[in-house]
């Protein structure tokens, strides 16, 4: 597989960052909203989303060079949603999942790292 799913899940884990959209704010969970974002044995990432209210809400995946690679969007009344976004076919980089609602954004950034295979060579007299 690719991705190192240990690396992927320890970057998950340590560089959610929940903050209010707006200059000044000091970093809070969202209200009007909840996540669940984690990554699968098979190099998946699943991003789950409940809305408390009616309200649009958009979700984006971008690379470290600001590209924008996904962009999915949930209607006023679509309370709830789950995603499912295969990352082997992605390079090696960081990436930044950005949910967006009412105001309030939640980010999660990630890496991906392929694992290095090591060549083992034997030599044998004979």
């Amino acid at each position: 597989m690719k991705t190192s799913i240990k690396t992927l899940l320890a970057a998950l884990a340590l560089s959610t960052t929940v903050a209010f959209a707006g200059p000044g704010s000091e970093a809070k969970k969202p209200v009007s909203f909840a996540t669940g974002i984690y990554a699968s044995k098979n190099g998946a990432l699943n991003v789950s989303i409940d809305k408390k209210a009616p309200a649009y809400a958009s979700l984006s995946i971008v690379d470290e060079k600001g590209e924008v690679l996904v962009r999915e969007s949930l209607s006023r009344k679509q309370r709830s949603a789950s995603y499912r976004f295969d990352m082997n076919n992605l390079p090696d980089g960081t990436y930044t999942v950005a949910i967006v609602s009412k105001g309030e954004k939640q980010t999660v950034s990630f890496s991906l790292n392929s694992k290095k295979e090591i060549t083992r060579r034997t030599l044998t007299i004979d």
